[in-house]
């Protein structure tokens, strides 16, 4: 049923409008470029299909600091094609998205059809509009950090105000605006609520879900400390990975999830370790970071009194001025040789 319709704009949508001042990286959302002059967007209009359609609501996630003015213009048309006072014929959405256009005259142009304008707002009742065709722009004032993401609209009538007889169902009345705010909760709640499976989805909830769920295993993932692929990875294993806890497999399954295949495990056996040393040779370079995240994970899992020593193998070999090569010395053809200017060498030397 049309009364059930949610329009969602997402990044195919976005990109089809004419938008100047705003970035977006994919995630639904346009963000605020303070290195830009202008901020708009004229989104692609939504096709409500039928003639004269009755629009309900539009709903956006709008974060913005105090020194920004958002202002948001909706206006529903049942025509593409108008004629101006000029006789001349416009294509409105055309016209929207025309770069060459100056900013001023599209907004003009919405006002004459009607646009209602609303301001530093993300959510919107759009009773009294009607039209097939919905126009949506945005205009962004001021400096400072501003996005607009999640941007819906519905169509949805109100749940309460079919509950009453006829005479009271008039639309856009104040009896169905004051409704209309809790039944606004009502479908957030609902919506909410169709969305719970996703809480459990590994795959899918959020950061602060997953450190929760690894508190339930025991193991702390608090402080956002590691990166999100790996800390989605640890949760998914952490019921294998707490079995196994105090083993040399699970202190080699951690390392091979948070560094893949470049790190080695040897137990007591570099520079004379004690029997509860364990020394991991890591073959990529190890910032302060990245050490204190393998320490922080590894110490949790580790055999009780074992002491873990983190080395990083270099890839490339260095030589000092006071190195010497005999004759039975080989440089691999895969390494890379820079000599200075003072360096000699014999009759006997070959490098290929």
């Amino acid at each position: 049923m049309a009364n059930d319709i949610w329009y969602s704009i997402k990044e195919n949508r976005l990109k089809q409008g004419c938008i100047e001042g705003f970035t977006f990286n994919g995630d639904n959302t346009l963000y605020f470029d303070q290195n830009s002059m202008d901020h708009f967007a004229f989104l692609k209009p939504i096709d409500g299909v039928e003639q004269g359609s009755k629009w309900g609501r539009m709903n956006c996630n709008l974060l913005s600091s105090e020194e920004i003015v958002c202002y948001i213009y909706i206006v529903a048309t049942d025509e593409l094609n108008i004629v101006t006072g000029e006789g001349q014929s416009i294509q409105i959405d055309e016209f929207l998205y025309d770069t060459e256009v100056k900013f001023y005259k599209k907004i003009a142009l919405m006002s004459k059809l009607g646009a209602k304008r609303f301001i530093n707002t993300g959510d919107i009742l759009l009773y009294d509009l009607e039209g097939r065709f919905l126009f949506i722009a945005f205009e962004i004032l001021g400096n400072g950090k501003a996005s607009i993401g999640n941007i819906r609209v519905g169509v949805r009538g109100d749940n309460f105000m079919g509950a009453f007889p006829a005479v009271y169902q008039d639309r856009n009345s104040f009896l169905h605006r004051y409704l209309s705010i809790f039944s606004s909760i009502y479908n957030d709640i609902s919506e909410q609520n169709d969305k719970l499976y996703e809480i459990l989805d590994l795959d899918k909830c959020s950061v602060e879900m997953l450190e929760m769920y690894g508190s339930w295993f025991g193991i702390d993932l608090k402080g956002g400390f590691l990166p999100e692929d790996v800390l989605r990875n640890i949760v998914k294993e952490a019921y294998n990975l707490n079995r196994m806890k105090g083993t040399k497999w699970v202190l080699e399954r951690l390392l091979t999830i948070m560094l893949g295949d470049d790190a080695v495990l040897y137990e007591n056996r570099l520079q004379d370790g004690g029997i509860f040393n364990v020394t991991i040779l890591i073959n990529r370079k190890l910032t302060e970071e990245l050490r204190h995240q393998i320490m922080f994970i590894l110490d949790q899992f580790r055999p009780i009194r074992t002491r873990i020593r983190l080395l990083q193998m270099e890839r490339e070999a260095v030589v000092d001025g006071n190195s010497y090569l005999d004759l039975n010395a080989a440089i691999p053809s895969e390494k890379h040789l820079v000599l200075d200017e003072e360096a000699m060498y014999d009759g006997t030397i070959t490098l290929i």
